[in-house]
């Protein structure tokens, strides 16, 4: 008779293979929830470093540091740019009188140039032919933004082949805002002079 033969029962695999997939299951879900929390982290740290104010560190020619100032307002720029306008067209001698008043036409809008042209070689040709010299020391400038207006008082010498005469200035500019170049950086344009 033969000896009966032990039977062995074989394991089913399937209670492990699903013991090893919730495992793995747990595993990814903590993975998952660790990438989630790691994400919002380095969004928070991006939105605060996006929205914080750069620090600029400004050094001058000799490497010191330069220090912040506020902008300017735009009254002082205007009167600034007003000012070189006038050294530029009231300030001149029979010399240079054809240079001062070329260079005063960066301050003057395109429309008006022509007749600022005209108007001007009145004077250079009066100017060379007399002898005559200006000087204008503005006292006060006002500016009013709203009309566009700078109105400038102050005092006028005129010297005529060496006699000197003062008078009074008062001038009425009415100007626009336009392009800043290297001659009239304050972007300051004359439209209109009446003088009184």
């Amino acid at each position: 008779m033969q000896e009966p033969k032990p039977i062995g029962f074989k394991n089913s695999q399937y209670p492990k293979m699903i013991g090893q997939l919730l495992h793995s299951n747990q595993f990814l879900k903590v993975f998952s929830l660790s990438a989630l929390i790691l994400l919002f982290m380095v969004l928070g740290v991006i939105l605060v470093m996006a929205t914080k104010e750069p620090m600029v560190i400004t050094l001058g020619p000799d490497g010191k540091a330069i220090e912040r100032i506020s902008l300017p307002k735009a009254e002082d720029q205007i009167r600034e740019g007003i000012k070189k306008y006038l050294e530029k067209r009231y300030q001149w001698e029979p010399e240079n009188v054809m240079k001062k008043l070329k260079e005063s036409e960066s301050f003057i809008t395109g429309q008006s140039l022509k007749a600022f042209r005209g108007a001007v070689l009145n004077v250079a040709k009066f100017s060379t032919d007399k002898q005559v010299s200006q000087k204008v020391y503005p006292n006060t400038i006002e500016v009013n933004l709203e009309k566009n207006t700078a109105l400038i008082t102050g005092d006028r010498v005129t010297a005529i082949q060496g006699l000197k005469a003062a008078g009074n200035l008062k001038l009425e500019l009415t100007f626009e805002s336009g392009p800043r170049t290297e001659m009239n950086p304050w972007g300051i344009y004359i439209s209109k002079e009446r003088e009184e």
